[in-house]
């Protein structure tokens, strides 16, 4: 196995120049058809007749025996990009295949939004109405509450107890509301992009 040779970053413009220049003993003892590689290391040029250790991530390139670049592997972190790229790009597709297949007319597409929307308006509607009805509840019983302490001093304990429980229940009406509205709206701009991207997928056909 040849030792690596370290050369100065100041190489000559020419690849096959600046490997002869610097890096003699280990071309004259690499084999035809064998490859060198190519990475810098510490400030200086590494050439060796094996692949970088892993931890070696700032990439490195890979010569045949006359000092000609075969091909550049891009370092570690160019390397996560360019597969978030790629990884994009697919999903990208996926979904520009789903919308054509699953939409036959700008109509169609409308159509499935406004009947998702109305879904969830619905069921907010209806939590609107459940918070209206607890909400009076409580009055009542807060009126209840407010008379037998009056009297007495204290409530029945029962009194108390389905007090908290119709907090709870219009808190996590509350919760659903902010939910659905929430999920409202992120589907809203989902199918606002689509709809761009249908156009123009439908445009370029």
């Amino acid at each position: 196995m040849t030792t690596p040779t370290h050369t100065s970053q100041l190489l000559p413009r020419s690849p096959v120049l600046a490997l002869l220049a610097f890096a003699p003993m280990l071309f004259s003892t690499v084999a035809f058809g064998q490859s060198v590689y190519k990475y810098e290391e510490g400030g200086g040029v590494v050439y060796q007749d094996r692949p970088p250790a892993s931890s070696q991530d700032n990439g490195h390139a890979v010569l045949n025996e006359q000092g000609v670049t075969l091909k550049h592997i891009p370092s570690r972190e160019e390397r996560i990009r360019l597969r978030a790229i790629r990884e994009a790009q697919r999903r990208a597709e996926i979904r520009d295949r789903a919308l054509l297949a699953t939409f036959s007319t700008e109509e169609d597409l409308i159509r499935t939004r406004d009947d998702r929307i109305g879904m969830i308006d619905g069921l907010i509607n209806r939590l609107d109405d459940r918070i209206r009805i607890l909400s009076e509840r409580l009055t009542t019983i807060d009126s209840r509450i407010e008379a037998q302490e009056t009297a007495t001093g204290s409530a029945r304990d029962s009194l108390y107890d389905e007090r908290q429980s119709i907090l709870r229940n219009i808190e996590n009406a509350w919760s659903l509301v902010d939910a659905k509205a929430a999920e409202r709206s992120s589907l809203m701009a989902k199918f606002k992009d689509d709809l761009t991207r249908y156009r123009q997928l439908r445009a370029n056909r």
